[in-house]
């Protein structure tokens, strides 16, 4: 004896098919959530008493928060710059040719100065055409080594040539007046 199903009842037996498992699935993954809950659920409403003589540990307290940096606001400088801003009030800005002696120099001295008078310090090159022009749009023109000392929103206090740390740490201390 064969058995032959003709294309409506085979259509109807794999639509039937697919909805007995779908069911099924679906049974299975509610049944967990509700299986889990159950299992963690106590068994018993009795309170729950401390044994006596038991000690009480305080928590830890929770640590300091982190300092957040000030809201970003762009100051037109390039980026290296308004990141700088977020974090100090005063920064000073080095702007130096590559392999230049006089301009490494320079850009030493500048980081002396900020690091004495614990300010902001960003090192750009001036081979990078896109950050020299976003400086050069906020100062006018630049000397061919450069240190800016730049305030907060992004105001230009100072601008030297050849400079020392003694005269960096100085404009930085006029600056933040």
């Amino acid at each position: 004896m064969s058995l032959t199903l003709n294309p409506p009842t085979r259509v109807t037996a794999l639509v039937g098919a697919l909805v007995l498992t779908g069911l099924a699935a679906i049974v299975f993954f509610l049944g967990r959530g509700a299986l889990g809950e159950a299992e963690s659920a106590p068994l018993t409403s009795a309170p729950v008493t401390k044994p006596a003589g038991a000690v009480h540990v305080a928590p830890k307290p929770a640590a300091a928060p982190r300092v957040k940096p000030k809201p970003r606001v762009l100051s037109g400088f390039p980026a290296k710059i308004d990141h700088a801003l977020r974090y100090s009030r005063v920064v000073v800005v080095s702007v130096s040719m590559p392999g230049g002696a006089v301009d490494a120099i320079v850009r030493r001295e500048a980081r002396a100065g900020a690091k004495a008078s614990r300010a902001g310090f960003v090192a750009i090159s001036a081979a990078n055409e896109r950050a020299v022009s976003g400086l050069i749009a906020k100062t006018g023109v630049l000397p061919a080594p450069a240190v800016v000392i730049v305030k907060r929103p992004g105001v230009v206090a100072t601008t030297f040539s050849v400079t020392d740390a003694g005269t960096v740490a100085q404009a930085v201390a006029q600056a933040r007046r």
